[in-house]
């Protein structure tokens, strides 16, 4: 049993959990099969570009993000469209493949919470219910394979059933940001920097810290498990993405947001 420890930043895990989820067996039977639906965000940008094998703006790919130390959303301009491939090549109709989706197809949404149970979360702040409102009953009750690509930046003490319970859009009187619903995703599989590993290397990897300073703000520690051969893996998956860069910031103008009366900043509540 050969050992090693390993520390990534937010956007190194990004980026090794993007090639995980590329390399899923379900995800490479549905881009030859089937549906392969990518909805917007910053991390599924990765998981896009890894299908793709082309650079995305990433900082653009999605409308809810938490940048500039707030909840907030980029742009409307910029609004993205969500990424469907079917057998590989793009649809057009994000809808009418959330009609024909099924067992065999996928689901990639990203998130903002896993939780000490391994559930997930994604924030919502359109009165609609956002991304997850509009897709959330075709993919559960068609059984649709979903997949959460989450870091475990991301982790939370609080079971998100529970978080899910404090929050909503008009749940808060003064915030710092955006005020937004926690959604739970109760059948999605998480894939982790944990996950990421052991699809790309065969090797167990175990969290034991987390956290930094001067750019490794975030981060992630883990032992690394395996024979050799499989941690010879491991060493090269990990040399591959250790230096990804991170996204710089961009967010709307609270003068011209259309969400600003259910804003701290952007009513000025704060």
């Amino acid at each position: 049993m050969k050992r090693a420890l390993v520390t990534l930043t937010p956007p190194e895990g990004k980026r090794l959990i993007a090639r995980a989820v590329a390399a899923m067996p379900e995800v490479q039977d549905a881009l030859k099969h089937g549906f392969v639906y990518i909805a917007t965000g910053t991390t599924a940008a990765y998981v896009a570009e890894e299908i793709l094998g082309e650079d995305i703006e990433k900082e653009k790919w999605t409308v809810g993000v938490i940048s500039r130390g707030r909840t907030c959303v980029t742009p409307k301009e910029t609004w993205p469209k969500h990424l469907v491939l079917y057998r590989g090549e793009p649809f057009d109709d994000p809808l009418e493949a959330l009609k024909r989706m099924g067992p065999r197809d996928v689901f990639i949404k990203g998130a903002n919470a896993i939780d000490i149970n391994w559930n997930v979360a994604v924030f919502a702040a359109a009165p609609d219910g956002g991304t997850i409102g509009k897709t959330y009953g075709w993919t559960i009750t068609k059984g649709v394979f979903t997949i959460t690509p989450v870091s475990l930046e991301k982790f939370v003490p609080t079971p998100v059933e529970e978080s899910a319970r404090l929050t909503g859009i008009h749940s808060f009187d003064w915030g710092t940001g955006l005020y937004a619903a926690l959604v739970p995703i109760p059948h999605s599989h998480p894939v982790t920097e944990v996950e990421a590993y052991r699809i790309l290397a065969g090797v167990e990897a175990i969290p034991i810290a987390a956290g930094g300073a001067g750019e490794a703000e975030g981060s992630v520690t883990l032992v690394l498990e395996g024979d050799e051969e499989a941690m010879e893996r491991a060493r090269e998956v990990t040399k591959e993405v250790k230096g990804e860069p991170y996204l710089r910031p961009y967010t709307e103008d609270c003068s011209v947001c259309p969400f600003a009366k259910i804003c701290g900043p952007g009513s000025g509540a704060l």
